[in-house]
């Protein structure tokens, strides 16, 4: 079982191709997977669920149609495509910056597999930083399908290349560096937030509502420092408009040439992996055979190809090793929660 992450964990392995999660490993064609057989570790039931799905399959996400987890959620349904016993897979979004209107769908849902959810980091940070009702650990988890982590970026012609010298500049002019930042429950903001504690940096925070508006202002100048996944940046990296400085993981990924935090002196890593997660109870022997379907996704060259380009780490997950991953998020978000909530 992977190693869990020390301080922060949210976020994974980006990749720009499908390499292992290693610094400097090669290419491979097939996903890392830190476990194999049974999904969850409770004992099976013994019930025969080999001809599930029988029906249409329902998926909970709580972002608009287009946004990065709803445009993965596509992809995999498109990989799973025929494999599905002649059924589809319906993504149904339910916008909620909380999350709480489309997991609670879920978490009230007959637990037959036929009603699940995609769960991010917001399940965990809602609850702790924003009291949701609907707590992350009222599911049973499934799968985790990638690793999709977060990097530090800034604009190309910032004077600072590393993240040390990132905090360097911060240090010899305090106050005058600003910061983006998003929601207290955003993946970005509890990264950004843990990193300039453990720092001790004085920073200028702003505040904006979505990843794409912090990127926005950073490509228009009115802030010099943000934390976001790369499938929202991807296209101004490869143009040259943007720089990564550190990524939160605990190996570089295939982008090697952008060092992780612990690389860059600080013990702070960051996994967020995208899974697939059933209302609690859900027969064990069901939510192994759902594994089993699920992670056949990964056979589709297509779908690889889409992760490599998002740089999300094709690294799979049983429910039990998803589930300690998000634990060790909500331990993260505990440590650093009175910044988190302004309260310091």
């Amino acid at each position: 079982m992977r190693r869990q992450m020390l301080a922060v964990l949210l976020a994974g392995t980006m990749a720009l191709s499908l390499t292992a999660c290693s610094q400097g490993s090669g290419s491979s064609s097939q996903p890392q997977t830190t476990a194999e057989g049974q999904a969850s570790g409770t004992e099976s039931s013994g019930n025969d669920y080999s001809s599930w799905p029988e029906k249409d399959i329902h998926i909970i996400y709580y972002t608009k149609a287009g946004s990065g987890g709803d445009t993965f959620l596509r992809q995999m349904s498109a990989a799973l495509n025929g494999k599905l016993n002649g059924h589809n897979i319906v993504i149904e979004n339910i916008v909620d910056p909380t999350g709480a209107s489309a997991w609670s769908k879920v978490q009230e849902a007959e637990a037959d597999g036929y009603t699940l959810a995609c769960l991010s980091s917001t399940v965990v940070t809602a609850d702790l930083v924003g009291g949701s009702p609907v707590k992350y650990q009222d599911f049973d988890y499934v799968i985790g399908l990638g690793m999709d982590p977060q990097y530090v970026y800034c604009k190309a012609d910032k004077p600072y290349n590393t993240l040390e010298e990132l905090i360097d500049y911060a240090k010899e002019n305090p106050g005058a560096l600003n910061w983006a930042t998003s929601a207290p429950t955003s993946a970005s903001t509890v990264c950004s937030v843990g990193l300039i504690e453990q720092a001790g940096i004085d920073v200028n925070r702003v505040i904006y509502d979505t990843g794409s508006d912090s990127l926005t202002a950073i490509l228009g100048g009115f802030v010099d420092v943000c934390v976001g996944e790369y499938g929202d940046m991807s296209g101004e990296v490869e143009a040259g408009n943007i720089k990564l400085l550190c990524v939160f993981s605990e190996k570089r990924t295939a982008i090697d040439t952008v060092p992780t935090t612990e690389e860059s002196g600080f013990n702070f890593v960051f996994e967020r992996p995208r899974g697939i997660a059933a209302p609690k109870g859900t027969d064990p022997a069901l939510v192994e055979q759902i594994y089993e379907v699920f992670a056949q996704c990964y056979d589709s060259e297509d779908f690889q190809k889409y992760l490599a380009s998002v740089a999300i780490d094709p690294v799979l997950q049983t429910g039990e090793e998803f589930l300690a991953s998000y634990e060790a998020i909500g331990n993260t978000v505990t440590e650093n929660l009175a910044a988190l909530t302004g309260q310091q």
